[in-house]
């Protein structure tokens, strides 16, 4: 900012004022030359206006087009006009030529035409000039650039040539003058612009006189001084960068472990509400329709033996199965695979053993810790429950093999018994236990594949991500 300053001083006590005077005599020059050019455009167009006026007085008159033509041509060629055009009393264009550049005109003239009517002496009195005019129509005139803009061309060199002469005399009367003190300037000039580079170990070159000498010396002094200054200042910024820098860490963390405790105790109060929620609709469940299924179970009882009556308990029965299933997968307990699949299994073992077929219950160790979502519970344990069920109806299987494990990201679960299987061809015979639990995998965005066993017997495989919920 120093040094375009300091330059901008100079040009305005040296160069300016040499600059506006010579402009502005150059623009006095200009004018007047201008003026006298302008002058005699607009007599010479006029004096052709004129001309052509008289020329084609008679025939403007008679309308012969043929006559105004020729001397529209001879306009044209002996003036170098752009165009010409002939307009009657009414109005309408009799005749327009162009020249040969076109309509590329500089100005244009209209003259009106009168044709003079008899003289009226002889009868006694003279009538004024003018009411012996009669109008004839217009001529239109356009002058081409040739004479005028060669004339102001020259007018515009030779306005700049002494311009610019003045202006090279100018400038070299300023270096004359000039040059002790700009060298001077411009070693303040270079050494301010190294200071803002904050090169604080520029000097000034000392070759002005008297008070600039001294301006100079000053100058040094103070850049001395900035160097001193800057050397305190960037101890100083140094110590302050690294205790804010140590401060801001400091604060990072705390606020990290502010943000993470605060989303542990958000997650908690959600895991709590839920919980309490889902233990209320147990609670629900089990003393409101559990308790009454029950009841109705026990009345049931006391009633005679009959078809009626075994088909009522055989539906509530059912019924009373689904609510402990849904219950039992609700429960906080089965929030894990291997407690799911453990309570389903003591579940199942009584009625197993009232059939006298023997489970053989592999569940791999990595499944006590992996955490399982409620409705996830409930499909897994209504395809195992629908699997457990189609075994101990149909296949007369004295022994079941069930396995279940990680498989990458996937859990898989296999089922096999040693019972009698017939594979049905197509899905619309394989009834609509088969049907839901496919559905149900579907859910759980697995797959379910069921087939023979070999040598015999039925297969199921289960296998779902655990990543993924369940819609």
């Amino acid at each position: 900012m120093f040094v375009t300053k300091l330059k901008t001083q100079l040009l305005l006590i040296t160069i300016v004022p040499l600059l506006i005077t010579i402009v502005f005599i150059a623009l006095l020059i200009l004018f007047d030359v201008l003026e006298s050019i302008e002058t005699e455009v607009t007599n010479r167009g006029e004096s052709i206006a004129a001309q052509a006026s008289v020329m084609s007085e008679f025939a403007l008159y008679t309308g012969d087009i043929d006559t105004l033509e020729q001397v529209a041509d001879l306009m044209i060629k002996t003036h170098e006009l752009a165009h010409i055009r002939f307009i009657d009393s009414t109005g309408e264009q009799l005749l327009h030529e162009t020249g040969p550049t076109g309509n590329d005109s500089i100005r244009e003239f209209s003259l009106p035409i009168y044709a003079r009517g008899p003289e009226l002496e002889d009868f006694g009195g003279r009538v004024q000039e003018a009411e012996n005019r009669i109008p004839l129509g217009t001529i239109d005139i356009g002058l081409t650039r040739n004479s005028a803009e060669a004339q102001r061309f020259h007018a515009y060199m030779k306005v700049l040539g002494i311009s610019l002469l003045a202006l090279g005399l100018g400038l070299l009367l300023v270096y004359i003058f000039s040059r002790r003190i700009s060298h001077a300037i411009n070693a303040l000039i270079a050494t301010a612009a190294k200071l803002e580079q904050r090169d604080f170990t520029a000097r000034v070159n000392e070759n002005g006189t008297g008070e600039l000498l001294n301006f100079q010396r000053t100058f040094n002094s103070m850049i001395a001084s900035l160097e001193r200054n800057e050397a305190e200042l960037q101890d100083k910024v140094s110590a302050a960068t690294a205790s804010l820098s140590y401060t801001v860490n400091q604060l990072s963390e705390k606020n990290e472990a502010l943000a993470q405790q605060r989303q542990e105790t958000i997650d908690l109060e959600r895991s709590k509400a839920i919980l309490e929620e889902r233990e209320r609709i147990m609670r629900d469940m089990h003393d409101g329709i559990g308790g009454q299924l029950v009841a109705s179970l026990a009345i049931l009882e006391r009633e005679k033996d009959t078809e009626m009556k075994r088909n009522i308990q055989t539906v509530l029965t059912e019924c009373l199965n689904d609510l402990r299933l849904i219950i039992h997968s609700l429960s906080m307990q089965n929030s894990v695979m291997g407690s799911l699949l453990a309570d389903f299994k003591y579940r199942t073992s009584r009625k197993l053993e009232q059939l006298d077929i023997d489970l053989d219950w592999q569940v791999a160790s990595e499944a006590e810790t992996l955490p399982i979502k409620p409705q996830t519970g409930l499909h897994l344990l209504r395809i195992l429950q629908e699997a457990f069920t189609n075994i101990l109806k149909h296949s007369g299987a004295a022994n079941i093999h069930f396995s279940a494990a990680q498989t990458g990201e996937n859990f898989q679960i296999i089922i096999e018994d040693d019972g009698y299987f017939a594979p049905q061809p197509d899905e619309l015979n394989q009834g609509h236990g088969i049907s839901n639990m496919k559905s149900r995998a579907a859910r759980l965005g697995g797959q379910l594949q069921i087939g023979q066993k070999t040598p015999g017997g039925c297969q199921l495989i289960l296998t779902f991500p655990l990543s993924s919920p369940p819609p």
